[in-house]
C-alpha cells in the first residue's frame, strides 16, 4: 500500500515544486478532485490549485465539490488520482466533511494509491484529532474535535506561527 497524505500550509498556490514533481511522477495522473465548500467568488480561486498540476499535465480533468451546498455520488469520483481538500473556516469544514461517508471515501481511495493533499483545515480535518486554535473560532477557546482519523501519532495546528 502506497498512501501518501499531503499537510499542506497556508494557502495556495502550491509553491513547493518539490511535492508536485513527487505527485507528478509517482504514478499517471489523469484526474483531480478538489473539495471545498461554497463562499463568494469560490471558483477564480480554486484555479491556485489547480495552476502548478495542469502546468505539467495539461490533459488533467477537475472535478470541484462542494459538499456543503450539493449531494455527492462519491462512486462517480473513484478514479480520481488527487484529491485536494483546500483550506477555510476550521469549524464549517469539520462539519461537512468529517463523517463516515467521506472518510470511507477518502481511505478507500488511499488504499487505492490517490495522493491526498489537505491545505490548512482541509489537513487539520484528515487527523484522529483536530486542534482548533482560540483564534480560529468565534468562541475564542481551545477546542479540540474529531477528524477523519487518518493518522493518530501527532497533532497538528495551522496558523500556529500567527499567533
Amino acid at each position: 500500500m502506497d498512501e501518501q497524505i499531503f499537510l499542506m500550509g497556508g494557502n495556495p498556490p502550491i509553491k513547493n515544486h518539490t511535492i508536485v514533481h513527487k505527485i507528478v511522477s509517482s504514478r499517471k495522473i489523469g484526474r483531480l478532485v478538489i473539495f471545498t465548500v461554497y463562499r463568494e467568488n469560490w471558483e477564480p480561486y480554486m484555479n491556485k490549485y489547480t495552476e502548478v498540476f495542469q502546468s505539467q499535465l495539461p490533459n488533467l480533468n477537475t472535478d470541484y465539490l462542494l459538499l456543503d451546498s450539493e449531494q455527492v455520488d462519491f462512486d462517480s469520483y473513484l478514479d480520481a488520482d488527487l484529491i485536494i481538500i483546500d483550506g477555510g473556516n476550521t469549524e464549517k469544514y469539520l462539519a461537512t466533511y468529517v463523517n463516515q461517508e467521506f472518510k470511507n471515501y477518502i481511505k478507500h481511495m488511499l488504499n487505492k494509491g490517490a495522493k491526498v493533499m489537505g491545505f490548512s483545515a482541509g489537513a487539520l480535518l484528515l487527523g484522529e484529532k483536530v486542534y482548533i486554535s482560540p483564534n480560529d473560532n468565534s468562541d475564542h477557546q481551545i477546542k479540540i474535535k474529531n477528524g477523519l482519523g487518518l493518522f493518530s501519532q501527532f497533532l497538528i495546528s495551522v496558523h500556529y506561527d500567527s499567533w
